[in-house]
């Protein structure tokens, strides 16, 4: 019987742990074992496959549930998964590898196969060549692949095409397709683009690819649903006496006037400078005032703020 390995203790995460937890988890371990940063470490490499393996069953709604229903148990009386159980995602480890413009994913399937607990519970790789026959899974194919696509608030303002270049596991082989993703108006985090015909092919049929869409995250600004939100500090004399000020945007930075009298967390709307929509339209960026000082006050400075503070 195999034995039982506790995927949340590898990931560092406690069983209550939702979707983004356990990603951002992930990330860091992956990002701290990964091969390409330790060279010829074993024990590295031995984890990064632990990592991705727990991962793998963390991040499948259908997987996990299977797992915390009969994993421990499972392990102890041999169980074996229902045929038709639940199918390996193609864009985890060991099937899928996706790289974008600036940035690199992983190809997992050089660190071997899955443990054979995994295997004991999900029946090995299961979605990963040998396809004779289209088997329909939920509506979508068995040639059908999944992978993400992250883009920047630039790239949903700008449009247009994105260069995605992608590696699949065929048979025992690795193809790689390069493609150009044309990016739809109106495209938001956790979108899906369908590309036909552009998954696995067999027997002169070929499947899907489905790309989820994962927004980057930009330090200058928070998301609100169409509109955007940026921290803009100012001088206490420039918010009592009003100023032009800069505002940061998607297109680069915008002069608007700061009323004078403005207090500290006054939003200033600058209309349709947010997301773009389906319709062509954009939403709103709100520029948000914080009162802020110099990180050193010359004697003149602080005398004349002694001279407010008495006229209180």
């Amino acid at each position: 019987m195999a034995d039982y390995i506790d995927y949340y203790s590898v990931l560092g995460v406690p069983k209550s742990s939702g979707e983004a937890e356990i990603k951002s988890a992930y990330r860091k371990l992956a990002m701290k074992h990964h091969p390409d940063r330790n060279q010829g470490n074993k024990a590295a490499e031995a984890k990064f496959k632990e990592i991705n393996e727990a991962y793998e069953v963390l991040s499948d709604p259908q997987k996990r549930k299977l797992y915390d229903q009969f994993g421990r148990e499972g392990a102890q009386q041999g169980y074996r998964p229902p045929p038709g159980g639940p199918q390996r995602q193609q864009h985890g480890p060991g099937g899928f590898q996706h790289h974008y413009q600036g940035g690199q994913g992983a190809d997992f399937s050089q660190f071997g196969e899955f443990s054979d607990f995994f295997k004991s519970m999900f029946g090995g790789a299961q979605g990963m060549g040998g396809f004779g026959d289209v088997e329909e899974q939920g509506g979508r194919s068995a040639l059908d692949m999944e992978a993400e696509l992250q883009l920047s608030i630039e790239d949903l303002l700008k449009g247009g095409h994105k260069q995605l270049s992608f590696s699949f596991r065929a048979g025992r082989k690795t193809e790689t397709r390069d493609i150009n993703v044309k990016l739809p108006r109106g495209l938001r985090d956790g979108a899906t683009i369908r590309l036909r015909g552009q998954g696995r092919e067999s027997s002169g049929r070929a499947g899907d690819l489905y790309l989820k869409i994962r927004l980057a995250p930009d330090p200058r600004f928070e998301l609100d649903g169409d509109d955007l939100r940026a921290r803009v500090d100012v001088y206490p004399w420039d918010a009592a006496l009003g100023a032009e000020i800069s505002v940061p945007s998607p297109a680069g930075p915008v002069k608007v006037k700061l009323p004078a009298g403005s207090a500290s967390g006054r939003r200033l709307r600058l209309s349709g400078h947010g997301l773009p929509r389906k319709d062509g339209s954009r939403g709103n960026l709100y520029a948000e005032i914080y009162l802020s000082l110099p990180g050193t006050l010359s004697p003149q400075q602080l005398d004349l703020f002694r001279k407010l503070k008495e006229l209180e």
